[in-house]
């Protein structure tokens, strides 16, 4: 059993705990001087313990500060501008300087050729090159993306390739960006989606873009991509963030079209099969950079 401390011991060692933390050296100080000083400091201790801290590390109130520091970044146009304009930059900076290998676009080209649209399916984690799969010029690409502000960053570099956007509200009804997905698709568009986003389970598809593959009659495909040299972020979705000079591999594969109704136990099929698809095909990308 550990001995209880008494409360003149835990003042005594919040006291050199508070000297500590201020820097006081204790040597040049006289018996006089020293007295006062530490009567000086028990006070302020009592005052510090009385609101409830030991003058240490708030870990609530840094992360209040922390969180007060972000939203007040996401609400200055200025900042959030100069960070969309770098991300965007660095993007095509790292897609210019890297070697890339194309694998699985003979049957999405031939599909392009015959007009035919796909629901183009991705993790969070695998967002950032993807919209450097192709060229857009001879064929659209719509992406769905969150209004949030961290989302809006990486938009920046969506737009800046041509593709259209539509912002999915983070609450409230999602049936205007529904509608306007299917509509992109039946002008032959085709639809991009991270399918466990935005805040996850990680690498789990949803159903939201089995519904509108269905409801459109087009295909529900995987794309991925991969590089060899790339940072993994702390994130929900572990986020890789390429890095320039590399070897790199763009991937799409071939999916299947759902039925435009389904019933509960199907679409927890589908969901299954589509996370398969793109699981496999990320570990195909992973395989070949590997090498």
């Amino acid at each position: 059993m550990s001995r209880a401390t008494s409360p003149s011991r835990r003042r005594t060692e919040l006291i050199f705990h508070v000297a500590r933390v201020k820097g006081i050296r204790w040597a040049p100080l006289s018996g006089q001087a020293l007295r006062s000083r530490l009567a000086h400091m028990e006070r302020r201790c009592k005052a510090l313990t009385r609101a409830g801290c030991a003058h240490g590390v708030d870990v609530k109130r840094l992360k209040k500060r922390w969180r007060q520091f972000e939203v007040r970044i996401q609400r200055n146009k200025r900042v959030q501008a100069a960070l969309k304009g770098c991300y965007a930059r660095y993007l095509e900076f790292v897609y210019r300087t890297t070697k890339w290998e194309k694998i699985g676009f003979e049957s999405y080209e031939a599909d392009i050729a015959r007009g035919t649209p796909r629901v183009l399916c991705c993790w969070h984690s695998r967002l950032a090159m993807t919209p450097y799969l192709r060229d857009w010029d001879d064929h659209r690409l719509t992406v769905m993306a969150s209004e949030h502000a961290d989302a809006q960053i990486a938009v920046a570099s969506v737009e800046a390739r041509g593709i259209d956007v539509i912002l999915i509200a983070t609450s409230g009804d999602k049936s205007g960006p529904l509608k306007a997905a299917i509509r992109a698709l039946s002008k032959g568009s085709s639809l991009g989606i991270t399918v466990d986003g935005p805040f996850g389970p990680r690498e789990e598809a949803k159903s939201g873009a089995l519904v509108i593959a269905g409801m459109a009659g087009v295909q529900a495909a995987p794309c991925s991509f991969a590089v060899k040299r790339c940072i993994r972020l702390k994130t929900w979705d572990r986020f890789v963030v390429p890095l320039p000079f590399s070897k790199g591999v763009l991937a799409v594969g071939d999916g299947f079209t759902p039925p435009k109704t389904m019933t509960h136990d199907e679409m927890r099929e589908a969901r299954k099969r589509l996370t398969g698809l793109i699981a496999d095909l990320t570990r195909t990308c992973d395989d070949r950079v590997a090498e």
